[in-house]
């Protein structure tokens, strides 16, 4: 199951759609030939009438949706000694919240009537043939297919999070039902409304983002598994700060890349980089606070390799690896 993601990057390329943001005529492109390309892109399937319907028979609310509130703006990356704004007139995003469907649940404020029949239907055309409580990576698929999106862009990702999903690669018919009634969704449109208005507000506020970055890890994590290999955590890494990156990032990861002894990511570990991005000063990095010993590593990484860069060398020429060089006592989940 860990290599679900790889699954979906390898194949995206021939079953989904490249297009950008579905416009006002492509939401009713059920009734045009492309949408119908679309759903003949990922083979025969029975129920495509029945999920063209349900996509037409959305409510066109669109406009009102959004008229309660004005379109947040995209932040900036910021400096590493500056936290991300907060998104205030929401007042409720404070950490307190404890899953992101409570979260969208709250900050959604219309007052827009949910069908349970047409989240059943709606379930129904994405589910296995062989598991019926189950949506599975053929189904997935043709969601994302539906939604415009890739599998593995961000805003699955973010879908994930908002049906609180327990497992890479499937939706269980509760995640499923439950997640969309709390988002308020229940068809393609309003589901891309939602994930669109999250994304938003993902950007705009920290504790909302720390609500997904740690929801990241658990959603990576192989059945029975602690600790997320070390090739499944540079790929969440790189997905979950797709919208906006920290400083250092492309240097985290390089480093991470040259160390193949480095084999696998624990918890502590990755819900900690967050802190570290946030403060990230290379040169007046502390070691002796209680930091894991693999951002130990990768400053020293840095400050040599910048002594390289500038031409000076340490006096006894020590190459040595520096992750057999400075690590913590008690502190090796990082290192096989």
């Amino acid at each position: 199951m860990g290599n679900c993601l790889k699954c979906f990057q390898s194949s995206a390329e021939q079953s989904l759609p490249t297009s950008s943001s579905p416009n006002a005529s492509q939401s009713n492109a059920c009734q045009t030939t492309s949408l119908a390309n679309c759903y003949e892109s990922v083979g025969p399937n029975p129920n495509a009438n029945e999920r063209c319907a349900i996509y037409n028979d959305r409510p066109r609310e669109t406009d009102e949706l959004l008229s309660s509130r004005t379109p947040l703006k995209p932040v900036k990356a910021n400096n590493c000694d500056t936290k991300r704004n907060s998104f205030k007139s929401l007042g409720l995003l404070n950490g307190s919240a404890p899953t992101m469907s409570d979260i969208i649940t709250t900050a959604v404020k219309e007052s827009m009537e949910v069908s349970h029949q047409n989240l059943i239907k709606l379930f129904d055309v994405y589910k296995d043939p062989d598991d019926e409580d189950m949506i599975l990576t053929d189904g997935i698929e043709r969601l994302c297919n539906d939604l415009n999106y890739q599998p593995d862009e961000f805003a699955i990702l973010v879908l994930a999070w908002c049906l609180d999903a327990s497992q890479m690669c499937r939706f269980t018919k509760t995640e499923f039902i439950d997640g969309l009634h709390k988002m308020r969704a229940d068809t393609i449109a309003n589901i891309r409304l939602r994930l669109e208005q999250t994304i938003e507000m993902l950007k705009a506020d920290s504790e909302m983002f720390k609500q997904l970055y740690r929801f990241t890890f658990r959603f990576g994590l192989e059945p029975d598994q602690r600790v997320l290999s070390l090739e499944m955590a540079i790929d969440l890494w790189k997905l979950v700060f797709t919208v906006q990156s920290p400083d250092l990032f492309s240097n985290w990861i390089n480093f991470l890349e040259k160390h193949p002894n480095i084999r696998r990511i624990p918890k502590d570990t990755w819900n900690m980089y967050l802190n570290f991005t946030e403060q990230c000063d290379i040169n007046n990095y502390d070691d002796t606070e209680a930091w894991p010993s693999l951002f130990d590593d990768f400053v020293e990484y840095e400050k040599n390799l910048a002594l390289e860069l500038s031409g000076i060398h340490d006096d006894d020429n020590n190459n040595d690896d520096l992750l057999q060089s400075h690590v913590k006592a008690g502190d090796l989940d990082h290192v096989s």
